[in-house]
């Protein structure tokens, strides 16, 4: 349908094939699906309607009018789309009822998919969003994040759930790899936040569920944590990691590599965390690894037991700081007052 040529304005349509938002569903995929269902092209019209760029993506300001064309509720739109804070992400923001405090915590730009659960569940799922969600623990496997034929990124603007730009269909051998025992144990802790198939089980241990030293010493320090303290948290570690004086990380460019790479070098950073073994950091510029952690004192919005665990992490890497020599240039750091 061509707006210019109707004499329907975008805010009055209702299309036939109507559905409310599923559980689990992320708000993107649901405009998708019902874009399609109802024998349009995918995001890319939706985007059009809502006067938005090709590669905009969908917020909850655009809940009402998600609502009137295809059938959903607003509220549970809202829920399932980010809402900005004072319209700004760096400024904090909301997705699926949490709370996050940092823009690179979503990847709502650089989709990732489950074959298996999009041709078992019909919907993508709220959980992919996320950045450090690199695999899929209801299914055991690496997410898609690269069409297996054309080589090129996944993009929101395909012509079906599980297709991609150029046609093809995804199927569930297209994602050989096998994830590491942290990267399904992380998946399961955010899928548990986010309520999307969680599990009240879902730490080392539990049935079926591998472990090893490092995702033990991980689900130590993330027990209890709400999801911005999760994800706070294990991108402190893999920062810290990158300053350990023995690194040798070269840094991954792509957003499920970088995210696979980050999990990675975070859970094997933790065993030193979790027995606060004494480490010497080698960095000129601490502060980003600091402030990810004196961010959470400073919100009110965080945990009894996110502050914990970040007062005992900041403590830790101040009690390295004369060894690693940045305390002494940034001593202002080790006696402020943080709680």
């Amino acid at each position: 349908m061509n707006f210019q040529q109707s004499w329907i304005e975008p805010p009055e349509l209702c299309f036939p094939y109507q559905d409310e938002i599923r559980s689990g569903e992320c708000g993107q995929g649901y405009a998708m699906r019902m874009a399609i269902g109802n024998g349009m092209v995918g995001l890319p019209w939706v985007k059009h309607a809502l006067g938005k760029t090709h590669s905009a993506v969908l917020n909850a300001g655009d809940a009402p009018y998600l609502a009137q064309w295809f059938g959903a509720s607003v509220q549970l739109l809202e829920f399932a789309l980010e809402r900005l804070t004072r319209g700004r992400r760096e400024q904090g923001f909301s997705y699926a009822g949490q709370t996050l405090g940092r823009q690179y915590f979503l990847t709502r730009s650089f989709p990732r998919v489950c074959p298996d659960c999009l041709r078992e569940l019909g919907h993508c799922r709220i959980a992919w969003d996320m950045a450090l969600t690199v695999a899929c623990a209801r299914h055991r496997r690496v997410l898609l994040d690269r069409c297996p034929s054309c080589l090129r990124a996944l993009s929101w603007n395909r012509p079906g759930l599980d297709l991609c730009s150029c046609g093809f269909a995804f199927k569930m051998e297209d994602v050989p790899e096998t994830p590491t025992a942290s990267e399904l144990f992380l998946a399961r802790v955010i899928d548990q936040r986010m309520d999307d198939f969680g599990s009240p089980e879902c730490g080392p241990g539990a049935a079926g569920v591998a472990t090893d030293e490092a995702t033990e010493a991980l689900s130590a320090l993330l027990r209890n944590l709400s999801l911005d303290g999760v994800m706070r948290i294990v991108y402190a570690l893999a920062t810290a990691a990158t300053y350990d004086l023995d690194s040798q990380i070269k840094r991954e460019r792509g957003s499920l590599s970088k995210a696979r790479q980050t999990v990675a070098i975070a859970a094997a950073f933790s065993v030193k965390a979790a027995y606060l073994d004494a480490t010497v950091l080698r960095t000129q510029r601490p502060t980003v690894l600091v402030d990810l952690l004196i961010d959470v004192a400073a919100s009110s919005r965080a945990s009894p037991e996110d502050l914990s665990f970040a007062h005992s992490m900041l403590g830790w890497l101040m009690a390295n700081a004369s060894r690693s020599g940045w305390g002494a240039r940034h001593a202002s750091l080790s006696q402020r007052e943080l709680f």
